[in-house]
């Protein structure tokens, strides 16, 4: 069976899945940053946007940290040759984002890492990228099995039969699909794509999708996919989908909770600092 729905366009576009590819405690401002990094790149097409892109990178990157100024309006214009009047935007951009606030007499300072707003796709890309010890990965991982666990049992009691039929043909190209990992990882992805469309939940799904879309963008999310992964992971679709269809709610939330789980620990990469000992350990329970 084909699926034919806007959304698995979506899906596709949203992905595009590369295989092997005001708060009173806030820390009071010290200091403007020098920013001594990369050269700072002159970009003439959708300057504002660049500019919010490339300062949330090197906040998220720490080469602004939760206190500092940011450089002055007139340093960051020459910088990234734009004029004031986009600059401002840009840093208005950034402020709506929580990143940053304005504080009159000193300046903008950036923001702790608690205040950001981590659903919008700017900031939770930069963050992701910028991800060295996996804890915003495994933070997505967890909620992601929070909120896909609840869309199965709303999915076995909502789901209608035409829906059923839909997941249960992506199944089976699951299952043709097992020797071939990089369209199993797209199959994969329409499968809960589907689930979710049938639980009904519209927020939730639209928050699940959200960040995945920016979790598939990272190699490290993604992991390195093989045959055998297929094969497991097909043993989990096979249980998800026969509580779909034995309307069994209980059962489909545990069986989708265990799958998110277990998919993550096999392919979840191990923390650049492993090799000097730190603890390798998931903080993903599978309960």
């Amino acid at each position: 069976m084909n699926v034919t729905s806007s959304d698995t366009s979506y899906l596709s576009a949203r992905y595009q899945v590369g295989y092997g590819a005001d708060v009173n405690d806030e820390p009071a401002a010290t200091k403007t940053r020098d920013l001594s990094g990369p050269a700072w790149q002159r970009r003439p097409k959708r300057m504002a946007l660049a500019v919010v892109e490339d300062l949330v990178d090197r906040i998220a990157g720490r080469e602004l940290e939760a206190g500092d100024l940011l450089p002055p309006e007139g340093r960051l214009c020459e910088k990234y040759g734009a004029s004031r009047t986009v600059l401002r935007e840009a840093v208005q951009a950034v402020e709506a984002m929580r990143l940053v606030r304005s504080q009159q007499g000193q300046g903008t300072i950036v923001r702790p890492l608690e205040d950001w707003d981590l659903l919008n796709p700017v900031v939770l890309a930069a963050v992701i990228r910028h991800d060295a010890e996996l804890a915003i990965l495994e933070d997505l991982v967890d909620m992601r099995r929070t909120l896909e666990s609840q869309m199965a049992a709303q999915a076995a009691a909502r789901a209608t039969d035409e829906q059923l039929a839909e997941i249960s043909g992506i199944y089976e190209q699951l299952e043709a699909a097992a020797s071939d990992p990089p369209r199993h990882v797209q199959l994969d992805l329409e499968f809960h794509e589907a689930i979710m469309r049938a639980s009904g939940n519209r927020l939730a799904r639209a928050a699940v999708l959200n960040m995945l879309a920016e979790g598939y963008r990272s190699v490290r999310y993604l992991g390195d996919f093989k045959e055998e992964d297929c094969t497991l992971s097909n043993v989990d679709h096979k249980e998800i989908l026969d509580c779909l269809l034995d309307r069994n709610a209980e059962r489909a939330e545990a069986a989708m909770n265990g799958h998110i789980v277990r998919a993550w620990l096999r392919r979840r990469p191990r923390r650049s600092d492993e090799e000097s000992g730190s603890d390798s350990r998931a903080r993903v329970s599978p309960f």
